[in-house]
């Protein structure tokens, strides 16, 4: 007792120096408290947290029972905050059971839920959850908000080793108990470790100290004085004692009960007696005639010895359609990649359509079960190594009897005079020559270009004449060869199908040409192709005579430079003549 009374002490001055009354519900090894207190969701974390706790907790059906219970008996109808939460940056998860959202508390997000409405799907925002109490507007349940805004009261969940049961009395008292985590109740159906409990006897005989204490050697925890507080003599009121009261020498009067009944936490009531008191068991205890019934909550079973409860392994029952991971209470279902959870209880799979994300693949994109493969249109390849589509170059493979041209996607072939391009554009067959009557007045020869140049030879029946629909030779044809007299005066005259016509005859020439006459659009086309493939060429057979030429100048200039004879100075203009030597006079 000496060595406790500093402590009593201590707890006495913090007992002194205030606390917060709050409605506090204790239960099993932990405390739930309701705050009436505006504030957002941070400043509210932050509250329990110094308090050492943290924003309750609903991870089971039995703890979202307590907080319903407290809400209950404070009476309070507005939402509250809960420890749980979205952060920035993590999208919402509709298919899991807390929708992405996890505990502040930390620990295995369970299976277990209890939304009212669906939270918003978000991924940029954090997300808060209220507790809302059945009432008027539904049965109630779990809503998100936006975090920073600010809400009346939210609940803190303070966890201990152990609890204490109510403080025993021998006479009448007022008990207050202040809990190590700030708060003052009268309350209490039990303490948790650590409370301070403050006794005013009645009738003025002062007041009394007790600490819950533990664990004790035995086991369990106790109060430190274990009571019963408040004394009083048997001869006085039965001692304070519902049924009956025991005193001797030195000892302070105790309550004692009738056959059949037991003391009650408070040591002087009795109750009928409750082999379930204290609890022997790990889950839940029923009173039985002559003795008790333990049960445990869903997802643990009754353990061997008929007192504990063990986890009950769901997945070996297979509830899931692709994998299963057990947790202490509890599965949870997960899905192989490219699958994603669906179903009111979450344990299908659905495949995941990733075609319809926008730009899955460049060009053409084939969903299969749990992926997707990547395809590429005609005239394209793959990419090796990567998803790419790369234009395939048909006229590589020299596919045309002709010219080629490649374009995305495809080719064309550019198909000779006298020729036709296939339907599909990838070949060339030859021309068939059919009849083809020209109707009177349509693009008649001129009487003024009757004369055939004295070149032009014999024209020969494929060349496409056309002579007048009259029949009759034109008065200025005389002068035409006799060797031009093999063109029929027929009426009709043989062309080539599709050969390109112009649509009238040029008055300066005396007859037409081969070729000439009304042709199809894609020899119309090819025309103008054609042409502009013969100037390019033109051009650049010119660019390199000018070239050569350019070339052929410079090298003349350059071996001219080399053969210039060098200059001349002023002493190239005399002879060297030898010195003779002088003479000695002339003899005589």
């Amino acid at each position: 007792m000496a060595t406790l009374r500093p402590l009593l002490l201590l707890l006495l001055l913090a007992w002194r120096s205030g606390g917060e009354d709050a409605e506090v519900l204790c239960a099993d090894s932990a405390c739930y408290t309701l705050h009436r207190s505006e504030s957002s969701w941070d400043s509210a974390q932050r509250r329990c947290q110094n308090d050492g706790g943290n924003l309750a907790a609903a991870g089971s059906a039995g703890e979202a029972a307590r907080l319903r219970e407290l809400l209950a008996t404070a009476r309070w109808a507005g939402p509250a905050w809960l420890g749980l939460a979205l952060p920035k940056g993590r999208c919402v998860q509709p298919q899991e059971p807390l929708r992405g959202f996890s505990w502040v508390s930390g620990g295995e997000p369970g299976n277990f839920s209890e939304w009212a409405s669906e939270p918003a799907v978000t991924c940029l925002s954090a997300r808060c959850v209220a507790l809302r109490p059945p009432g008027p507007h539904g049965p109630g349940g779990w809503a998100d908000r936006a975090c920073w805004s600010p809400l009346p009261a939210f609940l803190c969940k303070f966890s201990f080793q152990g609890m204490c049961g109510l403080l025993p009395l021998a006479g009448r008292g007022t008990v207050t108990y202040r809990t190590a985590f700030g708060v003052r109740s009268a309350h209490l159906t039990a303490a948790p470790l650590g409370t301070l409990a403050e006794v005013e006897c009645d009738g003025g005989r002062g007041s009394a100290f007790a600490v819950c204490r533990g664990p004790l050697a035995g086991g369990g925890f106790a109060w430190d004085p274990p009571g019963p507080l408040c004394p009083v003599t048997c001869g006085h009121r039965n001692g304070g004692c519902q049924q009956r009261c025991l005193d001797g020498p030195g000892q302070s009067p105790r309550c004692a009960c009738h056959p059949g009944y037991v003391l009650a936490a408070d040591m002087a009531s009795c109750v009928p007696e409750d082999s379930c008191h204290p609890n022997p068991c790990q889950g839940s205890c029923r009173a039985l005639p002559g003795g008790f019934e333990c049960g445990c909550e869903p997802g643990y079973a009754l353990a061997a010895d008929g007192r504990g409860c063990s986890d009950v392994d769901e997945c070996e029952s297979g509830p899931c359609q692709h994998q299963c991971r057990n947790i202490p209470g509890g599965f949870q279902c997960h899905c192989r990649p490219g699958y994603r959870l669906a179903g009111p209880a979450g344990r299908h799979c659905h495949d995941v359509d990733e075609c319809a994300q926008p730009h899955a693949c460049p060009q053409l994109c084939i969903n299969i079960p749990g992926s997707f493969r990547c395809a590429c249109r005609p005239g394209f390849q793959r990419q090796p190594g990567g998803d790419s589509c790369l234009d395939v170059d048909e006229c590589l493979r020299d596919p045309c009897p002709g010219a080629c041209r490649n374009f995305l996607g495809g080719y064309e072939c550019l198909c000779p005079p006298g020729s036709l391009r296939d339907e599909d554009g990838h070949g060339c067959s030859p021309g068939e020559v059919i009849p083809n009557s020209i109707p009177q007045g349509s693009d008649s020869i001129p009487q003024s270009s009757g004369i055939i140049p004295q070149s032009s030879g014999v024209i020969p029946q494929s060349s496409g004449v056309t002579p007048q629909s009259s029949g009759v030779t034109p008065q200025s044809s005389s002068s035409v060869p006799q060797s031009s007299s093999s063109i029929p005066q027929t009426s009709g005259t043989p062309r080539t199908t599709r050969v390109p016509w112009t649509t009238s005859i040029p008055r300066t020439l005396g007859m037409p040409t081969a070729g000439f006459g009304a042709g199809s659009d894609e020899h119309s086309a090819d025309g103008p192709r054609l042409l502009l493939y013969y100037i390019v060429g033109s051009l650049v057979a010119i660019l390199l005579l000018l070239a050569f030429a350019l070339a052929l100048v410079a090298c003349r200039k350059r071996a001219a430079r080399k053969e210039k004879p060098p200059a001349k100075n002023a002493a190239d203009s005399y002879c060297w003549v030898p010195e003779q030597p002088e003479g000695r006079g002339e003899r005589r």
